[in-house]
C-alpha cells in the first residue's frame, strides 16, 4: 500500500486550518473573559445603584421633614409678635383722649388673648414633638447608614429633641425661672402621668385666670425659643441634605461610568463572538479545501 505524501498546497491548507482553529479558540476565551467582566461590572453597577437609590430615599424623606417644618414655621413666624403686643396693649391704661386705641374698648378680653397665646405655645410644642417622633423613627431605622454618610460632621442625633426641662442655660432670660410651670401647660405625660385630664384642664384654666403680664411674656419667650430651636434644627437638616446631594452626584457619575463600561464590554463580547464564528467558518473552509485536495490527489 502506498503512502500519500503531503505536498506544499496541503501543508499550507493544514496550516490555515490550524491557524483559524486556534484563532477561534482564542476568541472563545476572550468571550468567556468578557462575560466574567460583564458579570462583575453588573454586580458593581447594582451595588452602586442600590446605594444611589437608598441615598435618594433618605434625602427625599429628610426633605419632606424639612419642608413640613418650614411650612409650619413660616405660618407661625409671620404672626409671632401679634398676640403678645395685643395683650400688652390691652393691659395699658390710656387717658380719656386715647381710649379709642385701648383694646378693652373693643371688648377683647385679656383672657381671650391669653388663651390664644397658650394655644399657640402648645401648637409650637406639639409641632416640635411630632417632628421629633417622625425624625427619630427615621433616624433609628437608618442610623448606621446616616452615621457612615455623616462622618460626625452634623449633630443628627440631637435634631428636633424635646427637652422636658429645657433652656437650663437660658433661665436668666425669664421673669419666672421655674420653667416647669410653663412646660406643664403642654400636657405631656411626663408631668401628668399620675393625674387626670381634668386636672390638666384645671391647671390651664388657672393659668389663664392668674398669669401676670410678666408670666405671659415668659410664655411668649418660651414659644420663641422653641421656634428658634425648630429653625436651627431645620437649617442643620438642610445643610446635611445638601452635603448628601454631592454624594448622589458622585454616585450618579459612577453609575454612568459603569454603564459605559458595560456597554463597551458587551460590544467587545459580540465582536469576539463574531470573530470566533468567522474563524470557525474559515477553518472549515480550508478543511474542505484540504479534503478536496486529498480526494483530487
Amino acid at each position: 500500500m502506498r503512502r500519500g505524501k503531503i505536498n506544499k498546497t496541503s501543508f499550507i491548507l493544514i496550516f490555515f486550518v490550524a491557524f483559524f482553529t486556534i484563532l477561534s479558540y482564542g476568541f472563545d476565551q476572550l468571550v468567556i473573559r468578557s462575560e466574567d467582566k460583564i458579570r462583575n461590572l453588573k454586580i458593581e453597577y447594582q451595588n452602586i445603584d442600590n446605594s444611589f437609590t437608598k441615598l435618594q430615599s433618605i434625602i427625599s424623606t429628610l426633605d419632606e421633614i424639612s419642608f413640613a417644618s418650614d411650612l409650619n414655621f413660616s405660618h407661625l413666624i409671620l404672626r409671632r409678635n401679634l398676640l403678645i403686643k395685643s395683650y400688652l396693649l390691652s393691659r395699658i391704661e390710656l387717658g380719656d383722649s386715647l381710649k379709642f386705641f385701648n383694646r378693652k374698648n373693643e371688648k377683647v378680653n385679656t383672657e381671650d388673648l391669653g388663651r390664644m397665646m397658650l394655644k399657640e405655645l402648645i401648637k409650637v410644642a406639639d409641632m416640635q414633638y411630632e417632628m421629633r417622633l417622625q425624625y427619630q423613627e427615621f433616624y433609628i431605622t437608618h442610623e448606621k447608614q446616616l452615621k457612615k454618610i455623616n462622618n460626625e460632621k452634623f449633630s443628627l442625633s440631637d435634631l428636633f429633641e424635646n427637652d422636658l426641662d429645657p433652656f437650663i442655660d437660658k433661665r436668666g432670660q425669664f421673669f419666672n425661672q421655674n420653667l416647669i410651670k410653663y412646660t406643664k401647660l403642654f400636657g405631656y405625660n411626663y408631668h401628668w402621668k399620675d393625674s387626670s385630664y381634668e386636672e390638666l384642664v384645671e391647671y390651664r384654666k388657672k393659668a389663664l385666670e392668674n398669669y401676670t403680664e410678666y408670666e405671659w411674656f415668659d410664655v411668649y419667650r418660651y414659644k420663641m425659643m422653641l421656634l428658634k430651636e425648630i429653625k436651627e434644627d431645620t437649617i442643620e437638616l438642610e445643610n446635611f441634605t445638601e452635603s448628601m446631594d454631592s454624594k448622589t452626584e458622585d454616585l450618579e457619575k459612577k453609575l454612568i461610568k459603569k454603564f459605559d463600561q458595560l456597554k463597551t464590554s458587551n460590544v467587545n463580547k459580540n465582536f469576539y463572538i463574531l470573530l470566533s464564528i468567522i474563524s470557525q467558518i474559515f477553518s472549515l473552509l480550508f478543511l474542505l479545501f484540504l479534503f478536496r485536495s486529498f480526494l483530487t490527489k
